[in-house]
């Protein structure tokens, strides 16, 4: 079945970058934690943390069509949608434009690529924080989906709570690579979980639909 198949792609691609973060723990090891992940592309097998960025986007773009296929649709359900596709381009960006090294006095002298990579990045976790707050109340409304709910809940206040730090930490700050870890380390969790349900309840769905005269619940237009 297409969501199946969907969630088994979504569940295989979208920690890539996080596993690749740890990874790189120990390739570079002489880089601190302190540092922001996205550090690890200047070093040694920088290119390896490219691509995990780019399997992560294509993974996080995937999951956004098999939650397409397992919702009602609705205006709330294209507007998250929507913003995780965004959200899986930008960051497929942050891994095609690599940020620029800190200068030594911990600031950063910034290059066309750099902005790129500073833009694409700040894109992406907007567009997180639009998805896990307007899910939530998509999942409180579908009793498919209800038990996702409440998880999806915590983590956009997690999330808001962590992004806002990042936005306001000083530049060249030492705690932002440990925040950002805390930050998407959770996300990528349920990001797996979620695209677990995907298959599941796309199946029911899926199921519905090829017996005639029954309608599948993603046929129903959202009244709210």
């Amino acid at each position: 079945m297409v969501s199946t198949t969907l969630s088994r792609l979504a569940m295989t691609m979208v920690p890539a970058q996080q596993i690749l973060v740890f990874a790189f723990a120990f390739i570079q090891s002489e880089r601190p934690l302190s540092d922001a992940d996205s550090l690890y592309a200047l070093g040694r097998l920088g290119r390896l943390w490219q691509a995990g960025a780019v399997i992560t986007g294509l993974g996080t773009i995937i999951l956004a069509l098999g939650l397409h296929r397992s919702l009602a649709r609705g205006k709330r359900v294209r507007l998250a949608i929507s913003a995780m596709i965004v959200g899986g381009l930008a960051v497929i960006g942050t891994g095609v434009f690599p940020t620029d090294a800190p200068l030594d006095d911990g600031t950063v002298g910034y290059t066309p690529t750099g902005i790129l990579h500073f833009v694409f990045g700040l894109l992406g976790l907007l567009t997180l924080l639009v998805v896990v707050f307007v899910l939530k109340g998509i999942f409180r409304r579908d009793p498919r989906w209800a038990q996702a709910a409440s998880p999806t809940r915590w983590l956009a206040w997690w999330l808001a709570a962590g992004v806002a730090l990042l936005v306001f930490l000083p530049e060249g700050s030492t705690t932002s690579g440990v925040t950002q870890r805390l930050v998407f380390l959770p996300e990528v969790i349920w990001a797996l979980w979620v695209a677990r349900l995907v298959g599941r309840i796309g199946e029911c769905v899926e199921s519905l639909e090829t017996k005639p005269g029954i309608h599948a619940p993603g046929d129903h237009v959202e009244m709210w």
